[in-house]
């Protein structure tokens, strides 16, 4: 279920999308839809800043060596709204719309923590860092896909990049 407000055309485009597929040609036929739907979500300002910063800002793509991720799609040969429809845009679209993947007990624990404070600070991700590498095992999720998720929810919930990036670190240490 997005977790942004849709219009009836946007979600006609969305209901084109297959964001697990199983060949090929599923993927290429969420491009265009994908393009349509990214476009129309820019224009209307639907998509939450902190869910864009993290394709913008290169403070918040950790891997990124001092480029964001829309920049590493530039230095790639792709640019503007070629990005949106291109398949390795397909992971950004789908957390601008539906958020961090995160059961949702978790993701209540990280806004309960921030809303004492207004937003998460070091030691608030300290604090949570355990609980965190405990759901991940006891929710038996990939941790390096666990940790992105991980990352996003620190960051939506406030988090400074550098906090945001040090729970992501801890929970790649899950075996």
């Amino acid at each position: 279920m997005p977790d942004i407000e849709l219009t009836e055309r946007e979600t006609a485009l969305l209901n084109q999308i297959r964001f697990r597929y199983s060949s090929h040609d599923e993927l290429r036929a969420s491009l265009m839809p994908m393009a349509g739907l990214t476009e129309s979500l820019l224009e209307r300002g639907a998509i939450p800043e902190v869910r864009l910063l993290y394709f913008t800002d290169p403070e918040r793509n950790p891997g990124g060596r001092g480029k964001s991720r829309q920049q590493v799609f530039e230095n790639n040969g792709t640019s503007g709204t070629e990005i949106y429809a291109h398949g390795n845009f397909l992971k950004f679209l789908e957390y601008f719309i539906y958020g961090p993947a995160l059961p949702p007990n978790i993701v209540a624990k990280f806004t309960e923590a921030m809303s004492f404070s207004g937003y998460l600070t070091a030691g608030d991700i300290n604090d949570l860092a355990p609980a965190a590498r405990a759901a991940v095992r006891s929710a038996r999720l990939i941790p390096h896909e666990a940790a992105e998720e991980f990352h996003k929810l620190a960051l939506e919930c406030g988090a400074m990049p550098s906090s945001a990036e040090s729970i992501r670190k801890s929970i790649l240490t899950v075996r």
